[in-house]
């Protein structure tokens, strides 16, 4: 029985949902700017993290508006090293989009049903969460927009809200969230063990523009992040 509770600490699949419409090139960027940063913090002891994580993978993923957008869902694979995760971040060039609001539900939906590998799976599947109590799952979202309340995906039967919510319950994954002040994020801010961080004053869609724009300020953001992925890494096994 001790084995059944044991704890695997220290093991998290991290993807970079980014909202990669036409205002959101300086936040790519910066992300890019800083992502062997945040993958430094999230792998060092210091006085901050005394759990440093040492069994990563990352991936990033952009998302626009699955309604007016050809290309509106560009994924990768998970990967285990900076520089393949940096090259992805250079891949995504920001352009397109409709009305402000963007798919953000779509884009959750899409990666709470990604799919797991099997339980002791020898074989890494890079399109694929680690089973999920070997390894936390942590979303970022980095957007300046809104998002459509209704589901655009033909799978999803035109769920809404709450249906991705409970998606990303069951799945188990933990939200980061970086957006502007709207009502909508309150409500995915709710999902146990996820984080919002309202950026500028409520309904400015130019503030995470700012905001990345600080670079000493988003540095130190980067540097919290990982901290707090860090300690999301610690899951009971099932």
């Amino acid at each position: 029985m001790a084995d059944l509770q044991a704890k695997v600490k220290g093991v998290v699949d991290i993807v970079f949902l980014l909202d990669v419409t036409g205002s959101m090139q300086p936040c790519i960027d910066a992300l890019k700017n800083n992502v062997k940063l945040f993958i430094d913090t999230l792998t060092t002891k210091d006085a901050n993290n005394s759990s440093p994580v040492k069994d990563w993978r990352a991936k990033v993923v952009g998302y626009r508006d699955a309604e007016v957008d050809a290309n509106w869902f560009e994924d990768a694979p998970f990967v285990r090293d900076v520089t393949t995760l940096k090259a992805q971040l250079d891949r995504l060039a920001a352009g397109g989009g409709g009305d402000e609001a963007e798919s953000l539900l779509d884009a959750l939906y899409k990666l709470a049903n990604m799919g797991q590998m099997d339980k002791g799976a020898q074989l890494e599947d890079g399109s694929k969460w680690r089973y999920r109590s070997g390894a936390a799952r942590v979303v970022v979202v980095f957007t300046d927009a809104s998002f459509k309340e209704k589901l655009s995906l033909p799978e999803a039967k035109g769920g809404t809200l709450d249906d991705v919510i409970n998606a990303l319950q069951t799945s188990k994954i933990i939200l980061s969230l970086f957006a502007p002040q709207f009502d909508c994020y309150n409500r995915l801010a709710e999902i146990d063990k996820s984080e919002y961080m309202p950026v500028g004053e409520p309904g400015n869609v130019k503030a995470l523009d700012d905001f990345t724009k600080d670079q000493a300020n988003f540095k130190e953001t980067m540097k919290q992040l990982a901290r707090s992925v860090s300690k999301s890494a610690e899951v009971e096994a099932l």
